[in-house]
């Protein structure tokens, strides 16, 4: 069996058509759901890209090895899913963002890759054993990346850009990724090692633009709104947002705009998926492949007056994410309403080829359900994020985050109110029970949504005297969750 794994950048599930966006143009999306099965409430453990992903590669939360940072990301030492695949035969593919690995960890488990680093000011690429090596990718001229704001084309901290030309399409990183990607699977010959390609594709993240096509799929007028009537219900965290971006007096069609190029940035997302399952189709391969579609995050994209995502933030449009897997043989059509969390694909992928989990993690094999069963309905998932003050490296914002802390950059924003108020970014855990979603933060700004009355959390219950039983035994429940996780000993060399 070959798998696929499609992973674009900051996707929230309700940008989707087939988790029931009617202004989505999704076909592809849509289409993978139809032939398999969609998880509707499929959560992420981290609402940032490291963290996330170091997550999603362990199966561990963020607390256990201290993946709550940008800057912490995994080294050998590490378990890793990755190297399990890769151990057991497969031919690994990286195309596109890493974010989750250093460079010892990357190149022992990855055979063939390329990929795109913005550090430092320099666009560097990097390419190994791709067939695609005379594809020039675009790339900013060095004499201008000397701020982000060069780099970027920052206009205001909206983080809204001007369209790119249609021309450009081909170009874009992300669409030369899922050509390396397609090249790979015309390529496979029988005989070959089966393949495994992870394609972590940079949209639809920040700043927002794509190219005119995908944007003229969508007219801010006619998108429904989405500010809700009362702000001040929200974390103070919130408010400190919209001040240091300089949003709180925006025209609300600054807001829809941003939503409709989000939109449209998943539209083009959605056109790479479905360039790949095409290229499955046409070769014959989709017969025996599975494909699997997930994200790391969501955004913000508008909502609450917000955009981008922030390390405390535990809104569903930050935590909630896609979740689809088609499976050969698997059921069509079927959808799990009950929770599940993104760091489950791997030990699914280990339980269907027989590959044994060599260290202690936590995600759930989900092959029942992609096989036609419901879930689990008793389930409980958790997402965490944040720094409290006593860890000042973690903060963004800091000397290491130097080429994005420069006034007008796009997350200058965010570093400096890191950096001024960092409170407002301190540690938090989310709990999401089959009913409610309870958010505890060390500075006390806590939250309590009844999601079944209340999906879009705009009615804080936390202090409701009403429910003070229940945040009880909520906390209790938490409590023992952090005890029963609180760390993982090594199965080798334990004796």
């Amino acid at each position: 069996m070959h798998y696929v794994f499609f992973f674009p950048d900051e996707m929230r599930a309700s940008a989707l058509g087939a988790y029931g966006n009617p202004a989505a143009v999704t076909p592809n999306f849509d289409r993978l759901a139809a032939e398999g099965t969609l998880f509707e409430n499929n959560y992420t453990q981290h609402p940032v890209c490291v963290p996330s992903r170091c997550s999603l590669m362990t199966g561990w939360y963020p607390h256990v090895s201290g993946f709550r940072t940008l800057r912490h990301v995994m080294h050998p030492y590490h378990p890793n899913f990755l190297r399990y695949i890769h151990d057991a035969g497969f031919e690994t593919h990286v195309y596109g963002k890493n974010h989750m690995f250093d460079e010892e960890t990357y190149f022992g488990c990855v055979d063939k890759y390329l990929y795109v680093d913005f550090g430092h000011g320099d666009v560097k690429v990097h390419q190994g054993n791709v067939p695609m090596a005379e594809r020039i990718i675009k790339k900013e001229d060095p004499d201008r990346a000397k701020s982000a704001a060069a780099l970027f084309g920052v206009k205001d901290y909206t983080m809204l850009l001007d369209p790119m030309d249609d021309s450009e399409l081909e170009e874009i990183n992300d669409t030369c990724c899922v050509e390396a990607a397609i090249e790979a699977i015309r390529g496979w010959k029988e005989g070959d090692k089966p393949l495994f390609i992870f394609l972590p594709t940079f949209y639809p993240h920040a700043p927002y633009t794509i190219t005119k096509q995908f944007i003229d799929l969508y007219d801010p007028e006619k998108l429904p709104d989405i500010l809700p009537p009362d702000l001040e219900k929200k974390p103070r965290f919130q408010a400190l947002i919209r001040h240091y971006r300089e949003l709180g007096d925006a025209d609300p069609i600054v807001y829809k705009k941003v939503y409709a190029v989000y939109l449209a940035m998943c539209s083009y997302s959605d056109m790479l998926l479905g360039r790949v399952l095409n290229a499955l189709d046409e070769t014959g391969l989709a017969a025996d492949t599975t494909v699997i579609a997930s994200s790391d995050h969501g955004d913000w994209a508008g909502d609450w007056g917000l955009i981008e995502k922030w390390p405390s933030g535990m809104d569903d449009d930050l935590t909630k994410v896609p979740l689809i897997i088609r499976r050969p043989g698997g059921a069509v059509g079927h959808r799990v309403k009950e929770l599940t969390q993104t760091f489950d694909i791997f030990p699914t992928i280990c339980d269907w080829e027989n590959i044994e989990i060599r260290h202690d993690q936590f995600g759930l094999s989900l092959t029942k359900e992609v096989a036609g069963e419901a879930g689990d309905p008793d389930r409980v998932v958790f997402c965490e994020g944040g720094y409290d003050e006593r860890e000042p490296h973690c903060f963004e914002g800091t000397p290491k985050f130097r080429y994005f802390m420069v006034p007008g950059s796009i997350y200058y924003p965010k570093m400096i109110q890191q950096q001024e108020a960092p409170k407002s970014v301190c540690r938090t855990v989310m709990m999401r029970t089959p009913k409610y979603k309870l958010n505890i933060r060390t500075d006390g700004d806590n939250e309590l949504y009844d999601m079944e009355n209340d999906p879009r959390e705009l009615d804080n219950l936390y202090s409701d005297p009403s429910m003070a039983e229940t945040v009880r035994a909520l906390k209790d429940q938490m409590l023992v969750w952090l005890i029963g996780t609180s760390d993982t000993v090594p199965r080798e060399g334990h004796v």
